[in-house]
């Protein structure tokens, strides 16, 4: 799981048979206006789903978001595309444009 404290949250997800399928990462950081989770790049092995890594992974992020009442700034394009898609992050996005 996730350490809410640790402002460096690193994941991992491998198969059942130790086969690489995604690793994100979101660091906590300051700016004028408060704390924000940056969301890095979102990375993919290409032999699985994207679509399905994301809607694994995702619901993380957001829990992660709404426990420590901070918003996540997503930069992958990937993830602002997954963001934008699904309105249950429309809350926690921060800098969302629209």
């Amino acid at each position: 799981m996730f350490d809410i404290k640790d402002p460096h949250q690193d994941f991992k997800t491998y198969d059942d048979n130790n086969v690489f399928e995604n690793a994100w990462t979101m660091d906590k950081i300051e700016r004028k206006d408060g704390p924000v989770w940056v969301m890095n790049h979102f990375f993919v092995n290409p032999d699985f789903d994207l679509e399905q890594e994301l809607d694994q992974e995702m619901p993380t992020a957001l829990l992660i978001a709404k426990k420590s009442d901070i918003p996540v700034w997503p930069l992958d394009p990937i993830v602002i595309r997954y963001f934008k898609t699904h309105p249950a992050f429309h809350s926690i996005w921060y800098h969302a444009p629209y």
